[in-house]
Order: structure tokens, then sequence, then C-alpha cells
């Protein structure tokens, strides 16, 4: 059983525009996923909910002031994920939920 375990340096400066991020210093997101465990749609739910989790956790323990600023953070770390992991699945997930999102805020 393979499994990948991924450690993202959030160089928040580089992925968003935010000054307030811009001047934080680098901190280290750790996400394990087993690749196998990527094998049903309920696991590939299961998965990215847990992610989404641990990335709001890390972006709080940033000290992040805004919420704008939260919410940028925690979609920076996820989509950095999820392109590290490179699974179809994942990034079919990752896509459905941003673009539910999308539509939520245009209402």
């Amino acid at each position: 059983m393979k499994s990948l375990a991924l450690a993202l340096a959030a160089s928040l400066a580089a992925v968003t525009a935010s000054p307030a991020l811009a001047a934080m210093e680098p901190e280290t997101f750790v996400f394990r996923v087993d690749a196998s465990s990527l094998e049903s749609e309920q696991d590939v739910r299961a998965a990215y909910l847990r992610l989404t989790q641990e990335a709001a956790r890390y972006c709080r323990v940033l000290d992040i002031s805004t919420a704008r600023d939260q919410a940028v953070c925690r979609l920076d770390v996820v989509a950095n994920v999820v392109e590290a992991v490179g699974d179809d699945r994942l990034t079919a997930a990752h896509q459905a939920a941003t673009q539910e999102r999308q539509l939520a805020g245009a209402g």
C-alpha cells in the first residue's frame, strides 16, 4: 500500500495578493493521504473534507486577522495540495466544490 505524504511550504505571498499574507513567514502544511484510499467516490469526498478541515485549522494557526484572508489561505492550501496529489477524482471534487462556492457567492 503506497502512501503519499505532502508537506507544502505555504508561501502564500506567491499565490495571493494580500499584503497581510505576503508579510508572513512560511509555515509547513502536512497532509497525508494513502493513494489507495482514493478508490471510491465516498473515499474521495472524505479525503477532500478532511483536507479542507485541516487547511482551515492550519490557516487559523497562522493568526490571519481577516475572514477574507482566512478564506484565501484555505483555498490556496487546498488547491496546492490537490495539484500536488494529482489524482483526477480529487481534482474533480475540488473543482465541484469551487464551483458550488462561486454559485453561492453569485446569488
